[in-house]
């Protein structure tokens, strides 16, 4: 070595090493057959990924196509994977898992004390629970910037920014820490009009219209089976596709919803614009869980996070 000049060492990567882009699939189908492969189904894979399920088959008969060969073999109402499809899944999901832990270095270089941080919410969580805690978390954690997607789709932990979820539910996904939050029962919440006009107890229901989320169709049959009244048969029904709208149309008087206690009672104008008509609680439950990517469970700004929800679910309750 001259003295003056430092060594430099050059790999040289030969063109015949170099990735052929000819060979490698679009990305998008790789994550369709990843997601379709380990659920061993298009339907949620198509939920995990926000997609619909002609969308992933198209992705995985675009793969089979361009190599000549089955991944899937498919049934009336199932799948499984053929010994090709097995033997590429291993390689799919290792070289996914590479691709995962380089972005994420990357984005820790950021480092964790700063950034923004991508949370998935419940629409009634978000109003509820969330917005209302907002000023406590930039006073905490004035340095960290917090992007809140108010939706009923599943988190798409893979193919999204996703840092933290909220769900309604649980359901067992791999590589994800879930938490519980909070146990939520049904309870029927309605206009101090209709309480005055007679909604004393669960069986005057048959005089009013049952508000429902089109996502839960089997809440208000429940919460009647629990009240002792199957059969009840009310007035009418109206269907709204989120939880903030159903409680919206219960305060115009548009009729009787369900709403999730304790929660409810963060509300803003809840015991004014809308009460609960009677006292009768159901003895089932469902839970609000919280979620994350368990190699993160040291992250500062997740952990950050989870106290400040779990705060702002306490004062909610």
């Amino acid at each position: 070595m001259t003295k003056g000049h430092s060594s430099l060492e050059v790999t040289r990567i030969h063109p015949l090493d170099a990735p052929d882009p000819r060979v490698i699939p679009p990305l998008a189908a790789l994550l369709a057959f990843e997601r379709a492969a380990t659920q061993l189904s298009f339907r949620r894979a198509a939920r995990d990924l926000s997609l619909s399920p002609s969308a992933i088959s198209h992705q995985i008969r675009g793969l089979e196509q361009q190599f000549g060969t089955r991944l899937f073999v498919r049934g009336a109402r199932s799948v499984r994977l053929t010994a090709d499809g097995e033997r590429y899944l291993a390689k799919v999901s290792a070289a996914l898992a590479m691709l995962d832990e380089a972005s994420r270095d990357m984005l820790r270089q950021r480092g964790e004390s700063g950034g923004e941080l991508w949370i998935s919410s419940l629409p009634f969580f978000t109003g509820a629970v969330l917005l209302p805690a907002l000023p406590e978390f930039k006073r905490r954690h004035p340095q960290l910037t917090l992007r809140i997607e108010a939706t009923h789709q599943y988190a798409d932990f893979n193919g999204s920014r996703v840092d933290v979820a909220i769900r309604y539910g649980r359901e067992h996904a791999a590589g994800l820490r879930v938490e519980p939050l909070v146990q939520v029962r049904g309870l029927p919440v309605c206009t101090p009009a209709l309480v005055k006009a007679g909604l004393r107890s669960p069986a005057d229901l048959s005089r009013e219209v049952l508000i429902h989320v089109t996502t839960q169709p089997r809440a208000w049959p429940a919460w009647l089976k629990e009240a002792g009244l199957p059969h009840l048969a009310p007035r009418g029904h109206l269907w709204l596709d989120s939880v903030p709208a159903v409680l919206e149309a219960a305060e115009h008087g548009l009729g009787v919803a369900l709403a999730l206690a304790p929660l409810i009672k963060a509300r803003p104008g809840f015991g004014k614009k809308l009460v609960a008509p009677f006292a009768f609680e159901p003895t089932h439950s469902e839970t609000i869980y919280l979620v994350s990517r368990t190699e993160q469970a040291r992250d500062r700004r997740i952990a950050a996070v989870r106290r400040w929800i779990a705060d702002a679910v306490a004062r909610a309750s």
